[in-house]
């Protein structure tokens, strides 16, 4: 079939290539349609539910999100400083460019605006009723807590919360928060005695997609650089570059194009689609013209030789083509949305690479032979190194061939070590895994949490006949449990829910009946505004908040362990605190916890299910159990020493590397793939002793591998000039991996083959002729 196609390239190529013209057309107008966006609720699976509570509350409760402003300054009592806040709150609660995106500001002067007329008071009179009000706040045990909240007791940083109308769409709450930014900016260069930052869930995610813009501006010409000055050093021959070139670009615009088509979001882990892409897909095109040069020095025409190469390596670029998109696809079965979609459009994309490969490369072959009326050269230096790099090949080989007990002593003990290394390895989620430092959002947030503690909120989401004046009790009374629990001492540094501010209102005393409850709810609704933000926009839901300190997955599973034990617990004939059976726990920290749980079993599901189908696919291929073990073999290798590396470099697996491991399945087998199926040519087909078929192998298969280790290292390599920690993390580590792949293939593949084949040899299975 392959051989047909490859004629037919040769006497149709004009209709190919003309068809190819036109779907590369449609696809062009859907990489116009492809949308970015850094919604961190864009990585979150929709059925944990501690993102189906969070989705609820942002849906129904109109104040959850905000922005914070830190503020600092030598006193924050100070009159000048009390006027400057105020009049900054005022600006923002009032300005016509905010109306009904910022809903209104928190912060402790608030307390003082208790004062009857405060506007007029002298400053000396200002600063001492605001120095008596905070310290009487501070000393009081109901209020010290929620005091502390917005200033440290040293009176020198303090916090405002700007409250975000959580209805808008989240690309409307992006630009709120950087209107907030501005206007704050702008402030603080006429508030000569202030310092102001801005931190907050939305300015973070702006800042995401601004360094998103600035990676795929940088990252994505860097790449196409990159493969281009590969190709020449390899070909030396700028149609050969020309062509390969355009494989892999149409295959990645294909695959964006696809993209935009099906409306699929472009988030932060899509940055890595075009290299895997184009490096990925470069390989088959790399295979297929070092196979064409060698038939033509062997002497064949030139469309004899397509012919055999479209023939020979296309089979074993489809079983490539197989293995790598099994590997790709096994991402479907990942818990994170983004993960999925990328090995989706992944595996998409070398599937077009490969259609293109034995269509419209040997298409634009035969069209260049007849343009040059068969006068196609054959460069002698066809690759890197040149007959260098030849006779450095030959000799490995042989060098193989000789030591090959060592090697293989050598492979198991470093394995085994890095299997037992393995077991230490640990996994993260954070924020800091997408923005480096440097970055106002990130080191405010950093600088507010080592100075307030708790900013991060856990919600309880409280559904049923609350204002009851027993279920506020049981509100309350769980609350102070989470909150007096010693495993939560550290993390869980305060709450607040409807209880408290009831409470607050009655003197420490809750109403006898439903109708004072609400009548009183009613009056503090005049007063404080915060009690609509527990509220939902029915009526029919509270919340009960916590504040959760810390910065890494373990505080914020700490916080959500000891919360969702005690909602476990908690039992009611008024009220439930239950979502589909389970505690209605939610918030960054309950979801970047179930995150963080979830990254190891999808990364072992992931890694299996690509294994299994892997060699399952190398059995219909080689026909052969051993031959097919042996095949999988470097891939089980590179994992080991995947695992060796995260622990030996202190990494800890995150949502970007997670995927690495099947992402190496999927493009390293290639290398196995063409290793095995030549060594299988020389050794049975062609007869040759297993010497032999070994330095041959090596010789003439390792070429193109090494070339398209290369390009395939260099181009994930380039992702270390991501800004965001995790991508350049994820980079670093592929090429790494990339490059156990090839040593595992070039190196020890050889040599396991060889002990088989000699095996064999003496039972008598094989016949071979020197």
């Amino acid at each position: 079939m392959l051989r047909d196609i490859a004629r037919l390239c040769e006497e149709r190529y004009k209709l190919i290539l003309l068809t190819i013209l036109l779907v590369s057309c449609v696809m062009g107008y859907g990489v116009t349609r492809i949308s970015q966006t850094s919604d961190f609720k864009k990585f979150l699976p929709d059925e944990y539910t501690s993102v189906g509570v969070s989705l609820e509350i942002s849906n129904e409760f109109v104040g959850t999100s905000y922005e914070t402003v830190l503020v600092e300054a030598e006193n924050l009592l100070k009159a000048d400083v009390i006027r400057s806040i105020l009049e900054l709150e005022d600006s923002l609660s009032s300005d016509p460019e905010l109306e009904n995106r910022v809903l209104g500001c928190q912060s402790y002067v608030d307390y003082i605006r208790c004062i009857p007329g405060y506007e007029n008071l002298s400053d000396p009179l200002l600063e001492a009723a605001a120095a008596r009000i905070v310290d009487n706040l501070f000393s009081d045990p109901m209020t010290s807590k929620q005091i502390a909240m917005f200033l440290t007791r040293d009176r020198k940083a303090g916090l405002i919360r700007v409250y975000l109308n959580t209805l808008l769409t989240t690309s409307e709450l992006m630009d709120t928060a950087q209107s907030v930014r501005a206007k704050v900016d702008e402030f603080e260069s006429t508030a000569e005695n202030l310092e102001l930052s801005v931190t907050g869930a939305y300015s973070i995610q702006h800042d995401i997609h601004e360094m998103m813009n600035r990676d795929n501006s940088v990252l994505i010409p860097a790449v196409l650089v990159f493969v281009i000055f590969i190709l020449f050093l390899a070909f030396r021959r700028f149609s050969d570059v020309a062509m390969c070139f355009s494989v892999v670009g149409l295959a990645t615009m294909w695959t964006m194009g696809t993209m935009g088509l099906l409306g699929i979001d472009f988030t932060a882990l899509h940055v890595a689609l075009v290299p895997i892409t184009m490096v990925a897909g470069i390989d088959y095109s790399i295979y297929i013209l070092n196979r064409y040069y060698e038939e033509r020095r062997g002497g064949k025409s030139p469309q004899k030789s397509l012919e055999t190469s479209v023939h020979r390596i296309g089979s074993a670029v489809l079983i490539c083509l197989i293995t790598t998109v099994i590997g790709f696809l096994s991402f479907s079965i990942s818990d994170f949305p983004p993960n999925r979609t990328l090995g989706q459009l992944a595996a998409l994309g070398v599937t077009f690479a490969f259609l293109l490969t034995i269509s419209f490369l040997p298409s634009l072959v035969a069209m260049r032979h007849r343009r040059e009326r068969g006068r196609i050269s054959t460069p002698q230096r066809t690759y890197l190194g040149g007959e260098r790099l030849n006779v450095l090949l030959v000799r490995t080989g042989r060098s193989l061939v000789r030591n090959w007990k060592v090697v293989l002593a050598v492979t198991v003990v470093s394995s085994l070590a890095c299997v037992v290394a393995a077991r230490g390895v640990s996994t993260t989620m954070s924020f800091d895994l997408f923005l480096p430092k440097g970055v106002e959002s990130l080191d405010t947030k950093h600088e507010i949490n080592e100075m307030f503690g708790g900013q991060s909120l856990l919600f309880v989401l409280v559904s049923g006949d609350f204002f009851e004046p027993e279920a506020l009790n049981e509100i309350s009374q769980l609350e102070g449990a989470v909150l007096a629990d010693p495993d939560g001492v550290g993390v869980i540094t305060g709450g607040t829910s409807i209880a408290d501010l009831l409470r607050y209102a009655t003197m420490g005393e809750f109403p006898q009946t439903k109708e004072e409850v609400l009548k009183i709810v009613e009056n503090v609704r005049k007063s404080d505004e915060s009690i609509n933000l527990l509220l939902s926009q029915d009526g029919t839901e509270t919340l009960l908040v916590f504040y959760v300190s810390g910065t890494t997955n373990r505080d914020f599973k700490r916080a959500t362990d000891v919360v969702r034990a005690h909602v476990s617990e908690f039992q009611s004939d008024v009220i439930t605190m239950r979502w589909g059976g389970e505690p209605a726990v939610g918030g960054e920290p309950a979801v970047i916890t179930d995150i963080f749980e979830g990254i190891r079993p999808s990364m072992v599901r992931m890694t299996a299910l690509a294994l299994v189908l892997c060699f399952f696919s190398l059995l219909i291929l080689f026909r052969s159990l051993p031959v097919g073990a042996i095949a999988i073999l470097p891939v089980c290798l590179v994992i080991a020493w995947e695992f060796g590396t995260f622990r030996l470099l202190g990494w800890s697996v995150d949502v970007f590397t997670m995927g690495s491991f099947c992402l190496m399945i999927g493009m390293g087998i290639d290398y196995s793939v063409q290793m095995a199926s030549r060594f299988r040519e020389d050794w049975k087909i062609r007869g040759w002793a297993p010497d032999r078929a070994a330095v041959n192998t090596v010789r003439h298969v390792g070429r193109a591998i090494l070339v398209a280790m290369v390009t395939m290292a260099g181009g994930f390599g380039i992702l270390s000039l991501s800004r965001m920690p995790a991508m350049t993390r994820f980079g670093e580590l592929v090429a790494l991996v990339i490059l156990y792949a090839l040593v595992a293939a070039l190196i020890i593949l050889p040599t396991v083959y060889l002990a088989y084949a000699r095996r064999s040899k003496r039972k008598g299975k094989f016949r071979t002729k020197r």
